[in-house]
């Protein structure tokens, strides 16, 4: 008895199994590379390169109308450090030609009031590279490896005068 359910959890493990990643379409994700399929199989698809400060940065394979929302959907949305008044997308515009559109949407998480400027929300198209950079933010904890030599020697000096007047 013992066996045979032994054998009947070996057999149908599988079948209980989840995925790993973001899969809508027909093939797997690489195990070992960030490629994405997110393909539609009965449509025209293109690929796409994202980088930076997202959750699932790599390659996409997306339908052909995606626009930036949408990957940026499929990614997961911006990782807290993510710089999204400086997002970029490179276009390649034949031979030595890169286009740059400059997208912000940094009010849009960060700030109160979201402003009334026209977003702009652009069709990605076959190749493109967008970056997500990361925005430098001030801690007084990076700073700490900086100062607390500083304030070291600073002690010792004061400690060291005071000894010497105590002294005489």
């Amino acid at each position: 008895m013992k066996f045979c359910i032994l054998l009947l959890v070996l057999l149908f493990n599988d079948v209980f199994a989840q995925e790993d990643g973001l899969i809508l379409g027909k093939t797997p994700k690489l195990s070992t590379a960030a490629v994405y399929d997110l393909s539609d199989p009965t449509g025209v698809n293109m690929e796409i390169n994202l980088w930076g400060f997202v959750r699932f940065p790599g390659r996409y394979i997306v339908p052909l109308n995606t626009t930036f929302l949408d990957l940026m959907s499929y990614a997961g949305g911006p990782t807290e450090s993510s710089n999204l008044k400086e997002i970029r997308i490179l276009r390649n515009k034949g031979s030595d030609k890169t286009e740059i559109i400059k997208l912000d949407y940094e009010d849009l998480l960060w700030d109160e009031k979201i402003s009334s400027k026209t977003r702009l929300n652009p069709v990605l198209q076959a190749g493109d590279v967008i970056l997500i950079m990361e925005e430098k933010r001030y801690t007084f904890r990076e700073d700490v490896s900086f100062y607390i030599p500083i304030l070291s020697a600073i002690i010792s000096v004061a400690t060291l005068i005071i000894t010497i007047t105590n002294r005489q």
